[in-house]
């Protein structure tokens, strides 16, 4: 398991692209420009130029953005032009272009974005390929649920006006994640159910979705995207813990949850369901669970009447202003009330896997060299292929058998060269360098003596 577009924003810069010499013919945005670790792509091949690779691409002339639009919800990474410049959002924002959430940017630019992340995606897919090939990575647990079976219908948790749901904390396994692939639900009445993801190291819900139940009292699954709860990262403090919950207050009208009946506070029956239990002495080394509840008062505060008066004079509600909609808070979690009798109506498909994006972007210059060499490797090939049917060998100074021999050597000889060698070496170097450094996601794996002939 990785986290791809984590793992591209923190490799983006690692290796950086030297600006054009004649910046009056054409340039590239600044930002491409920055080098964590002070190399540039040029330096891989001398092929590897701006000036190739802007024959190369498309023709950026008939590229059109829209035009800005004030107060508009841009979302990260997109496009707008304003003041005949091209902006881009480097994260979600309704502020206009010239505020530190935008960069300047030119269709060039973008293009060449686009080809550095895909080597970065190329480097690190053969990285997590080689590792499962060698049993030196894992899936821990895949698809399992919680629990088996459904609640009965007559056995229903009674609305208390409170936050309820699932404590979740991962235990202490740095590189382990755990994925929420899906979310039961089994409650009386189909209608609107609004879910919070919060971490006890944040103020603010990581994550807010509405699910739409369509049946009374059946379990329904709703599949959902991106719910990753590492252990750490950094966006997170090591050690916390994650909160699934949801009001009571705030369920369809004269709907209550289901319950589940489990001792929450032991293992599953081993003779009840062997299923279950297996599944559970998996994911329990790796996760506890806690139902819980807390007092509504504690986390949101009391509304305010619509009506007032005034004198005398009642006052519609529609003249006074807008309320914004309700953003809960992490409260004091020393207030929990854990109960270990029921599920509130909730169950959970999860996947347990070692997770290496966190050990790659604290580890990502031992992936300069490698990613270097992908990104020429690719070029290289691109030149030699040319899709856009835009380069020839007057322009960058060499044929197709050129460059394959570049890439790939004298294929009638035995002996390996050429720039794909140096990458498979290159390889090979990295994954000594990161053989052994953690017990459970990347264990040294001895396979121990082969015999070959000489």
């Amino acid at each position: 398991m990785i986290r791809v577009n984590d793992i591209q924003d923190n490799l983006l810069h690692l290796i950086g692209w030297e600006q054009n010499f004649d910046t009056t013919d054409f340039k590239i945005a600044d930002y491409l420009t920055q080098s964590e670790s002070g190399l540039y792509y040029q330096q891989a091949h001398p092929l590897i130029t701006l000036s190739n690779l802007s024959s190369l691409g498309p023709d950026f002339k008939n590229y059109k953005y829209d035009e800005y639009a004030d107060g508009t919800q841009y979302r990260k990474g997109n496009i707008v032009t304003c003041d005949e410049q091209l902006y881009k959002a480097i994260k979600d924002t309704t502020q206009s272009p010239y505020s530190e959430d935008w960069v300047l940017t030119n269709p060039f630019s973008e293009w060449i974005e686009q080809k550095t992340r895909a080597s970065i995606n190329k480097t690190i897919a053969h990285f997590i390929n080689a590792k499962l090939a060698k049993a030196s990575s894992k899936t821990i647990l895949e698809n399992r649920t919680l629990f088996d079976g459904t609640g009965r219908i007559v056995d229903l948790v009674k609305n208390k006006k409170n936050l309820v749901g699932f404590e979740i904390t991962p235990m202490r396994a740095n590189g382990v994640t755990t994925k929420i692939n899906k979310i039961g639900l089994q409650f009386t009445e189909p209608g609107d159910y609004t879910f919070y993801l919060f971490h006890s190291s944040q103020s603010e819900p990581i994550k807010t979705f509405k699910l739409k139940k369509l049946k009374k009292n059946n379990m329904e699954w709703f599949t959902l995207d991106d719910i990753y709860l590492p252990f750490k990262s950094n966006d997170y403090d090591a050690g916390g813990s994650w909160y699934l919950c949801y009001f009571q207050e705030d369920l369809p009208e004269g709907s209550q949850a289901i319950r589940k009946e489990r001792d929450w506070s032991k293992g599953p029956c081993n003779t009840c369901s062997r299923v279950e239990y297996a599944n559970w002495m998996v994911w329990s080394k790796y996760l506890e669970v806690n139902p819980f509840y807390i007092a509504e008062e504690l986390v949101r505060e009391p509304q305010e009447d619509t009506d007032e008066e005034d004198n005398g004079i009642l006052v519609p509600p529609v003249l006074k202003p807008v309320q914004k909609e309700f953003i809960p808070e992490l409260w004091d979690i020393e207030n929990n009330t854990y109960v270990y009798d029921t599920n509130y109506g909730i169950n959970l498909d999860i996947t347990i896997s070692c997770d290496l994006t966190d050990f790659i972007i604290e580890q990502k210059y031992i992936f300069q060299d490698v990613l270097m060499k992908q990104l020429a490797v690719d070029m290289l090939r691109e030149f030699a292929y040319n899709a856009n049917v835009r380069t020839n060998r007057h322009i960058i100074n060499a044929g197709k058998t050129d460059l394959l021999y570049e890439l790939d050597g004298d294929t009638s000889s035995m002996k390996k060269t050429g720039l794909s060698y140096q990458l498979e070496e290159a390889y090979k170097a990295l994954e000594i360098s990161t053989k052994g450094i953690d017990r459970i996601c990347l264990p040294c794996v001895n396979n121990g003596i082969k015999y070959r002939t000489v």
